[in-house]
């Protein structure tokens, strides 16, 4: 059920809720100039989906505190994911060992690598897996550990063991949030860790982040900025807390899309 296609419509609702909070039906239906009917439908669709979380008059996202599925991170700011993913492949070299983690812009970013001749890729990403499986000149290791189905990844000790047996030229992670005090943020302590096991045996630790996860709230701590070597991302939100952490921190900052603000 989760993985039936929505409409661009539905995947530009479910951008406004990441990047901008709650949508409000009657403001959704002026900005469309659709009835508040047919928007209606819309929200209704993303939240069978479990995309999205109804309330009277409007919709959020589906739980404070939880990730959205998959299926439903990858619909979201496609275009600056891919101009993320994009730049991040073209920095990493022929003949590099790879670190690919968890989340929707890695995912960009083993698509734009399977033209890479000499690559070798650690992943406990299955998507990323698949996506590289066809691409000759790259080399993939995938890591055991527990499948979640749907995140179609793999968690626990057994990735992080395997993850150690390797020191890599490059980590390319995502961030389920990002914090001006904390740093990279996540919903679950299961993939920060694994996040972290990937950073710590890796000497170019790559963050790949587009500008909607200042929006959100995570509990989970992973790692500061100054354990980031690039930072990747389309721009950067005009808050001044924001440009000056990252300007007091020791991490390139790498803007990939049409403008900065």
């Amino acid at each position: 059920m989760g993985s039936r296609v929505i409409s661009s419509r539905q995947r530009e609702i479910l951008a406004l809720i990441e990047t901008e909070g709650v949508q409000y039906i009657d403001e959704l239906a002026r900005r469309y100039d659709l009835t508040t009917q047919t928007i209606r439908r819309d929200i209704n669709a993303l939240c069978d989906l479990g995309h999205a979380r109804r309330f009277h008059g409007g919709v959020d996202v589906p739980v404070e505190g939880s990730n959205i599925s998959l299926n439903a991170r990858a619909q979201l700011n496609r275009r600056a994911k891919r101009q993320i993913a994009k730049r991040v492949a073209a920095d990493i070299g022929p003949d590099a060992t790879v670190f690919l983690g968890i989340g929707s812009t890695v995912q960009f970013v083993a698509e734009a690598l399977r033209d890479h001749q000499g690559l070798r890729v650690i992943t406990n990403n299955i998507h990323v897996a698949l996506t590289l499986c066809e691409s000759p000149g790259v080399e993939v290791h995938l890591t055991g550990g527990l499948l979640r189905h749907d995140d179609r990844d793999v968690v626990g000790t057994d990735v992080i063991k395997f993850v150690e047996k390797f020191y890599a030229t490059h980590a390319v992670v995502g961030a389920g949030a990002l914090s001006p005090l904390n740093g990279l943020m996540d919903f679950s302590y299961a993939e920060a860790q694994i996040t972290n096991a990937l950073l710590e045996n890796a000497q170019t630790r790559v963050l790949a982040a587009d500008v909607s996860k200042w929006t959100r709230h995570a509990s989970v701590r992973v790692a500061p900025f100054n354990k980031i070597t690039r930072f990747y991302t389309d721009r950067l939100p005009a808050d001044a807390s924001v440009a000056g952490v990252l300007a007091e921190s020791s991490m390139q900052v790498v803007t990939c899309g049409e403008e900065t603000i």
